[in-house]
């Protein structure tokens, strides 16, 4: 389609990722033509070119580059570098190697073009230096602090503990602090967004502005916190980044990686208190197992990236805010730990003490077992690794270490107001810009059980949550951050794509792969939404199973099986259907595995009969013969697994159930019975429609079984209704759905490492993605058509309503003239999907202000 109006900000897009001009001279680099920061820019580049030779007690040259005054003093031969003057700053000739005999480092490759061009950049626009920063090693305390709550004046009144830190953090800024907060069109977007991912339809954000209660954004808060559905799709994304949690990809194909989507949906859905979250995550439940059991790399590895290592580094980085990936190799260079305390604590989630590996190679020594903060407990080293891992929670949730509540609190904050108390997030030594607003939010955290939601609400209940955007204030001339409100932030990929849903009415439609789980634990994470659903529903007082009876009864291949000697047997049952359902659910277990397929395809599998699995099949099914198949595996005795020898007779029987559905109500049924045809072996494709199954014998029903295992078909009563109370209704979120380029180019991680904040720069990239990718031009195209179905008689109420719910606001008089010339007249759908492209594009639809 055609991009008529390119709107300035994705020319903006495409500029912005031009990092560096080209150099102006053969010798000395232009300064880079970007805004420097220290951390994004400069910090990565003196810590692995400069800072070996100079911090930390090594200065050669006498020059230390610890802090920003020892840079300035400089070393033997002087002052090392000019503020505002780069090209008569010293550091700036050493580097760039205008005489070769004293080029800067004097080992290994010397720094790119583009490197020089960013220091004399960031030289020439005042050295920034945070306030308190030093490559010098310094650690946080680890003990709990709660400050006294100050008293402030002024012409505001300032109620909430949060906006007295606040206001007496920035008492001492040159001009008077202005606390006028943003109007209501603003908040109850900002709100919306960063709590639930979603905007505001039109109407309720007409609601809050014409609400006059003076509570009204507490009220707010508490209304988009309550809706448990909305918030767990939101912060799954947060979740899945931190906890590197995928549905599918590498890792998978040889049992490599587990997915906890189900665990951590129900945790977010039930807002599982944190410390019990985190412990649950270390010392693992069923479901969370697979954030330390990590990614089983191919190939060779490192030793850095052996499970345990991979476990340690993650602890850290995710629940304490510290960096074990340099000391899981060597000595760490950027901050005080060493090899020996990283392997102490991947240790605990090994086997027993792990050999030191120092650059990937063997040292023949043995690490010792524990945590890396000591003082906090020791972890019994001849315990069983299950207990050692249990004691390693223990003394990370317990609420004398202090670094474990900073560190969430500082991340809820950022995400809200994005930026960081302690930037960077994963770096909690660093100095806070408000020590004391920081340790009040970590002890009020503990203080009210560990309810994140009590966090998030406290701080948007807060004047400074209300404040304008004010983006990152300008530094000061030693670079200290100075707060004056919440940062303008980027929608995530997973924001962008639910606005132009919202936007559009085009939702992403659930696939079969996402509500069944494969041969290979990818896929289900929609069926595991459904079911932290439904558990939750079947919890109410009063709740009514959705399907009154379930028909089936218990079969096996013969009729003394309570007897059984053990072994598998093949099933199959051939569905015949004059329609297709507008949804279909199977259901079965069996003493004692499992593995269920519709039509050759793997919708289930099970190991446990007082469990029983269930899938939703619609897209499989079809018009005509309809194939259930089924390999059902008793073991010989009780105890012993598949593969064993037998040992003593074993129970053994099968049920199962598939049921359609027509306007929420069970239209049929099927139920296992001794239609049901099985068989020792099979060759060929013995689950496909065109099978020969002559020789095939009748199931025999067990009626005995009804007293074992309970009768008729009870045993799947209850996961038949959890799937059926699990909404059908509510529209698929981008966080639940499987890469797509969009996502991807927007900045959805692999989730192959931890990422505890995306980077929000627009690169040359996203710019091609946005204008030229199916995906989106897609969702435009169809949601053009449903725009036109509604409105396209009347075009300027369509031209109206598009800007109510892009941008919150009517369109003014040259917008709206733009708008009906690409609309077209009268409208097409053309027209419109260019209009709904242009709206999707402006700085307004993408940025949270």
């Amino acid at each position: 389609m055609s991009r008529i109006g390119i709107t300035s900000f994705v020319v903006a897009i495409a500029s912005h990722a031009a990092l560096a001009a080209e150099p102006g001279s053969a010798k000395l680099p232009e300064p880079a033509r970007v805004r420097v920061d220290f951390n994004t820019h400069i910090k990565p580049l003196l810590q692995s070119q400069c800072v070996k030779c100079h911090a930390r007690g090594k200065f050669k040259g006498g020059l230390s580059l610890e802090t920003r005054e020892a840079l300035l003093k400089g070393g033997e031969e002087g002052p090392a570098a000019v503020p505002g003057k780069s090209a008569e700053s010293l550091l700036i000739e050493l580097v760039a190697g205008l005489e070769p005999d004293r080029r800067m480092p004097d080992k290994g490759p010397p720094l790119t073009t583009e490197q020089v061009a960013l220091l004399r950049a960031w030289i020439d626009q005042g050295l920034i230096w945070p306030e308190g920063f030093s490559f010098g090693f310094h650690q946080a305390a680890l003990a709990p602090r709660k400050p006294e709550v100050p008293s402030v004046s002024g012409k505001v009144a300032l109620d909430q503990p949060i906006d007295r830190f606040v206001a007496r953090a920035v008492a001492g800024a040159n001009a008077p602090f202005d606390w006028s907060p943003v109007p209501d069109r603003v908040f109850v977007r900002r709100v919306y967004l960063d709590l639930i991912g979603l905007p505001p339809t039109p109407e309720q954000r007409e609601a809050f502005e014409k609400d006059t209660r003076p509570d009204k954004d507490e009220r707010l808060v508490a209304q988009l916190l309550d809706d448990r559905r909305a918030y767990a799709d939101h912060w799954l994304t947060f979740w899945n980044d931190a906890l590197r949690n995928a549905y599918r990809g590498t890792g998978f194909i040889d049992g490599g990686r587990k997915t906890i989507t189900p665990w951590l949906y129900q945790a977010l859905y039930e807002n599982k208190p944190y410390d019990r979250f985190v412990h649950e995550l270390i010392s693992p439940v069923p479901g969370s197992e697979g954030f330390t059991k990590g990614i089983v790399w191919r190939g060779v590895v490192n030793a850095s990236q052996a499970p345990p290592v991979q476990a340690a580094q993650n602890v850290a980085q995710v629940f304490l805010g510290t960096n074990l990936k340099c000391a899981s190799c060597h000595d760490s260079f950027v901050n005080h730990w060493k090899l020996t305390d990283a392997y102490a604590l991947a240790s605990v989630f090994a086997e027993g003490p792990l050999e030191l590996h120092r650059c990937d190679k063997p040292t023949g020594k043995a690490s010792t077992i524990g945590f890396i903060y000591r003082d906090l407990g020791e972890i019994d080293a001849s315990a069983p690794r299950a207990k050692r891992m249990a004691q390693l929670a223990d003394i990370v949730v317990k609420p004398e270490d202090g670094r474990f509540a900073r560190t969430i609190v500082n991340r809820l904050w950022a995400q809200l107001m994005g930026r960081g108390i302690i930037e960077p997030l994963d770096d909690m030594d660093q100095p806070a810009w408000s020590q004391d607003l920081l340790d009040w939010l970590a002890t009020d955290l503990v203080a009210h059980k560990y309810d994140l939601k009590h966090t998030l609400a406290t701080i948007c209940n807060s004047r400074s949550y209300r404040l304008p955007a004010a983006g990152m204030s300008e530094p000061s001339a030693r670079g200290s951050y100075q707060f004056q409100g919440p940062q303008t932030k980027r929608l995530s990929a997973e924001q962008f794509a639910d606005a132009v849903s919202a936007l559009t009415g085009v939702w992403p439609r659930g696939t079969q792969d996402m509500v069944t789980v494969d041969g290979r634990g990818q896929g289900g994470q929609l069926a595991a939404v459904r079911a932290a659903v439904a558990a939750s529903a079947s919890e109410k007082e009063g709740s009514k199973p959705a399907v009154a009876h379930v028909d089936a009864q218990w079969v096996w291949s013969h009729a003394d099986a309570s007897k059984d000697l053990g072994g598998r047997i093949l099933l199959r049952k051939t569905l015949r259907l004059d329609k297709v359902p507008e949804r279909a659910l199977i259901a079965a277990t069996c003493d004692n595995e499992l593995v269920l397929y519709v039509n050759g395809r793997q919708v289930a599998q099970s190991t446990e009969w007082t469990q029983p699995t269930a899938a939703e099949i619609t897209e499989l099914l079809k018009a005509g013969e309809n194939i259930i198949a089924v390999e059902a595996t008793n073991w010989p005795d009780a105890e012993n697994k598949r593969g064993t020898q037998h040992q003593g007779p074993n129970p053994a029987a099968f049920i199962a159930w598939v049921g359609g559905f027509q306007k929420g109500k069970l239209a049929w049924s099927e139920g296992s019975d001794a239609s049901w045809l099985w068989t020792k072996k099979a060759k060929g494709n013995w689950k496909a429609p065109s099978f020969d199954t002559s020789g095939w014998s009748h199931a025999v029903e067990l009626p005995h079984a009804d007293g074992i295992y309970g009768g008729r078909g009870g045993v799947l009563a209850p996961v038949i209704d959890r799937m059926l109370q699990g909404s059908e209704s509510t529209p698929v979120r981008a966080a639940l759905v499987f890469d797509d380029p969009l996502l991807s180019t927007l900045g959805r991680t692999s989730r192959e490492q931890v990422v505890t904040r995306r980077d929000s720069l627009a690169t040359t990239l996203q710019a091609l993605e946005l204008t030229n990718g199916a995906t989106l031009d897609e969702k435009l195209k169809q949601g053009a058509q449903l725009w036109l179905d509604r409105y396209g008689k009347d075009p300027d109420a369509l031209i109206q309503r598009l800007f109510l719910t892009a941008l919150g606001r009517a369109p003014v008089p040259d917008e709206l003239a733009t708008a009906r010339e690409l609309a077209g007249t009268p409208p097409s759908r053309d027209g419109v999907q260019d209009l709904l492209w242009t709206l999707t594009m402006l700085p307004e639809f993408q940025l949270i202000d």
